[in-house]
This record gives C-alpha cells, structure tokens and sequence, in this order.
C-alpha cells in the first residue's frame, strides 16, 4: 500500500508553498488507470485521484477562493478582458480552458447550518460592520465613541404558556452553558387543566438544552396564527416603536433647548426556542446638520443614556397596531411587544451594568449568523410539493407554526406569510442598520477583494500597463461610480451546478483552506509577538 501511495502527488496542499520534501512533486505522466481500486473509502479514494493528476497544483489554486465553502457555485461561459476607454477586447478566455471547465464562486450564505465557513466570513464582516459604528474608522469618525448609545432586547408577547427555563440570578458568563440551579418550570399549588383536559403545570427545572423549552404546555390552546403574525409585522412594529422613540428625543431636546437629534441603529433578530422572533438592538444618538444631513454628527450635550432607555421603554411599552383584516381574523391581530424587554447602556469599558462595544458587536455578529434551528426546524422556502413534509396542524410546535403561516397565506394580501412560512412567518433580515449607523457589507467586500487582488498581484504581476490600484473603504455610492480602472474583465457565466464534483475534491480544498488559515493565524501571532518585544515599553534583549 505504501508503494502506490508513492505516486501520488506529494506536492504541499497550499498553492505557492514549497514541496515538503526535495525532488518530490506532481507525477508529469498521464495516469491511464487508477492506482487506489483498492482503497474502500470513496472520499478518500478521489482525494488520492485528484492529488495525483498533473493538474492538481493548478486545480488547488483555481479552487482557492472557493475552497472552504461547503456548496460552492460552479459558472461557465467567457470572460472577456476589456478596455474601458477604449471598448477593445483585449483578451477572450471560455472556462473549458480552467480546471475543471468552470469558476467556483464560494456560495456566501449566512448560515452556520448552511455553510460554516461563509457564515464565519458573515460575522466577522458583521463584528467590523457593528462595531465601527461604535468606536469609529473605516470613513466613520472617531467621534462616534462619545456618542450615547444603549443596547436594548425587546421580545415577543405571550401566545400561550410554554415549557420555560427560569433562572433568578444567574451568575454565569455564557447563558448558553449555564450551571445555574433552575426554579419549576410552571410550579402551581394546584394542578389547573385547560379546556383541553391539559394539566397547566410542570415541576421540571430543565437543562439549557432540554427539548421540551419553547414547545407549548397545550398544543391545541397555544395561538399559532397570532405567532406568525406577529412574526411577520414585528419588522413593521420595530420601524414604529424607533420612530416614536426618536421623537420622544426631539421634544425633550426642544424642552431644553437644543437642536435636533436622532437615533442610529444595529440591529439582530433571534428565534426563541418557541419560535417567535426577538431583537436586541444598538441604538446610537447623532446630532443632525441642516447643511449636510448625511454627515454623522455629535449630539449636543444634554440627552444622556438615561434619556434613551426612557424614550425606547415608553416607545416599546405604548406602540402597538392592527393588522388589516383577514378571513380568520375579521377584526386583524394586534401587534405589540412582550411585557419582558432590557435596555444597558453601552462603554468603551464595561463597568457596573454597562455593555462594552466589543461584547455588543460580537454578540450581534453572532445571531446574525443564525436561523430557525433554535426551534428544531431547517429548511429552504417551501412550495406546493415540499409543504406536506413540513406542515401539520396536529403535529409538532414548528409543524403548526408552518401550516398556520401556510394556511393564512391562502388570501392575496396575505401571500407573504407562504413565501417565508419555512421562517415561521418572519420574512426580515436577520442584521440591519441605519444608513447612516456605519459602513456597508458591500465596501467590506470590497476591501476584502482589493486586498487579495493586491496579494495576487505581488505573485503575479500584470502584464497590461495601467492596471488599477487597490482602494481603501469607500462609502457605497463611490464604490459605484469608481472610474480609475482601465481595464475590466466582463464575464458571460452561467450556472452550471452546485457544490464540489467529488468528496474528494471537497477534502482536498477544506483541508488546503483550514492549513491556510492556520498559517494565517501562526503569522499573525508572531507580528503581535514582534511588535510586543518592540514596544517601547518592554526592553530589548540583550
């Protein structure tokens, strides 16, 4: 078995480092048979085919920017270099000629359950996104650091009781693993049924990761319509409860005398294990200039952090509406929020019952990245043909929740609710921001591509003169209207399928990926070791 494994490709597994040991590499000849028949584990056997083809370090280093991606796109067609002055076609190359005969495009989903490693690239955009609006940089002012700002929890009401995890004072950093003793879920001196014939109480001080938390005490007396409902306006109800809040601020700022004000926002949606979606929001105050309306200003001095829990608790415990009607629902539903809501200030150092910036960007970035697996449910939109698999009335909480969004969804004006009944009704992003809170996803991609086009160029210098200079964070609106570049490679693709050709290939390109980023990792702790041994505040060595 040693002997075979010999011939294959002996070459490091990431593109452009050395071979791991002298006068080993690629086999130069065509393999006319497979030298592994005898290995059993397919994944292995076509990661051990792959590894020895000629082609392969040419492969890995096609597949580099896909190559952690658990699905990645595959697109054919042509890719066209061309003058943007001029409109010449400089170059025209077809994708047959490329590995494999296509482009791999990382499928960039936000979901840890989807895609681990572009929902790990979604949060980190999503941590520098969050945060620079906090502490400033990246075309944000620094100022932002003095600007009050709290962070708030505003939560669902009650659509009949639930299996609960009730903690009084929990003393553990991670809620997640908490230790902490637990009361009785719903402790009653007497044992009250519902109409169902249902005993309306539980003794049980479950475990953070109990099954039971989140499902119904009685599935028939829970209101799974208004669940999803509410669901499905609580992005029109955060839209009212901000603006009435912001308003509260201006007439207190009128009261005292100072100008206009208003609130910029980050905000993060999270499933609660009864399936009903709750928001933890960054709320930051900014002064306004008549002038330059979109410049982020300080606010003047007298509007305190004190002065913004008010404004968002009177706003979150009074703002409340009507749906439109519907069939089941002549009168509509009301949409309001749950009496449990949490608003704490926020410091650049957490003291007492602050937050500090670091903990709130890292724990937006995070629920960004989730769904509705906290409720025991994954899937994709749902259709005529999928729906029976996921939907019963008498089935499980998700289950109802489901059929109840697909059922309402029957009227016309109501057809949202089927589109995102897969969301249990909520049919919002999981991470959203004020326009003027901070930067763009779309400027940190853009960072994120000229610097690797930079790093590609240090390997590989262009041949065509007046090839553009990588840029730093531009605001949206300038990325669109850049016209520095004289040359632009225009591609005619098409969609040619999904995910890897193999699970070898999928080995071979997560394995290059993870040592990749572990060189990365390694690189960047010996430039901090560096730079500490170097600090001035440290002695050199002898």
């Amino acid at each position: 078995m040693h002997t075979q494994l010999d011939i294959a490709s002996a070459l490091a597994p990431i593109p452009g480092t050395s071979s791991p040991a002298p006068g080993m590499g690629a086999n130069t000849e065509t393999l006319l048979f497979s030298p592994f028949t005898h290995e059993p584990r397919h994944h292995i056997r076509t990661a051990l085919e792959r590894a020895a083809r000629p082609d392969y370090p040419a492969w890995l280093h096609h597949v580099e920017s896909a190559a952690a991606c658990t699905q990645p796109i595959r697109l054919h067609g042509n890719l066209l270099t061309v003058n943007a002055h001029t409109g010449e076609i400089i170059a025209n190359q077809h994708t047959t000629a490329l590995p494999d005969g296509v482009i791999y495009k990382a499928c960039g989903n936000r979901r840890h359950t989807v895609c681990p490693a572009c929902a790990t690239t979604y949060q980190h955009d999503a941590y520098h996104l969050v945060r620079a609006g906090l502490v400033g940089g990246k075309t944000i002012p620094d100022t932002v650091r003095t600007h009050p700002a709290v962070f708030a929890t505003l939560t669902a009401p009650s659509f009949g009781p639930v299996h609960t995890r009730n903690v009084s004072n929990c003393t553990c950093r991670d809620k997640n693993r908490c230790t902490c003793r637990a009361t009785p879920c719903h402790a009653r001196r007497e044992a009250p049924t519902c109409p169902h014939e249902t005993p309306l109480v539980c003794w049980q001080r479950h475990s953070p990761g109990d099954e039971q938390l989140g499902r119904p005490l009685c599935p028939d007396c829970y209101d799974h319509t208004h669940h999803v409902v509410w669901n499905h306006h609580a992005g029109e109800l955060w839209r009212r409860t901000k603006q009435h809040a912001e308003r509260h601020l201006n007439q207190l700022a009128r009261q005292r005398g100072l100008p206009k004000v208003r609130l910029s926002h980050g905000k993060a949606a999270e499933y609660q294990a009864r399936g009903a979606v709750h928001f933890h929001i960054l709320l930051r105050l900014d002064g306004i200039n008549p002038d330059q309306p979109d410049v982020i200003m300080p606010p003047p001095d007298g509007i305190t952090t004190d002065d913004i829990s008010a404004a968002v608790t009177l706003a979150a415990t009074t703002i409340a509406f009507t749906t439109a009607p519907h069939p089941e629902q002549s009168d509509g539903w009301r949409i309001a929020w749950g009496k449990q809501h949490e608003i704490r200030p926020i410091t650049l150092s957490a003291s007492g019952d602050a937050l500090d910036d670091q903990a709130v960007a890292a724990y937006l970035a995070k629920y960004s990245t989730k769904g509705t697996e906290a409720t025991g449910h994954t899937s994709r939109r749902l259709t005529s043909d999928t729906i029976d698999l996921y939907a019963n009335p008498t089935g499980t909480h998700p289950e109802r929740l489901i059929d109840a969004a697909w059922k309402l969804g029957q009227t016309p004006e109501w057809r949202g609710l089927r589109r995102w009944a897969h969301m249990l009704g909520f049919g919002g992003h999981f991470l959203t921001k004020a326009r003027r809170y901070s930067i763009t996803f779309g400027s940190i991609r853009q960072e994120r591509t000229a610097y690797k086009r930079a790093q590609a160029l240090k390997r590989h210098p262009p041949g065509i003169e007046g090839h553009h200079q990588t840029s730093r964070f531009h605001r949206q609106q300038l990325l669109d209207s850049k016209t520095e570049e004289t040359t632009l490679i225009i591609g005619f693709l098409t969609y040619s399928g999904t995910g890897w050709h193999s699970t070898g290939d999928q080995l071979l390109a997560n394995t290059a990926a993870a040592q990749a980023r572990e060189r990365t990792r390694a690189g960047r702790e010996d430039l901090t070791h560096d730079s500490w041994e170097q600090s001035p505040s440290t002695p050199l060595a002898a």
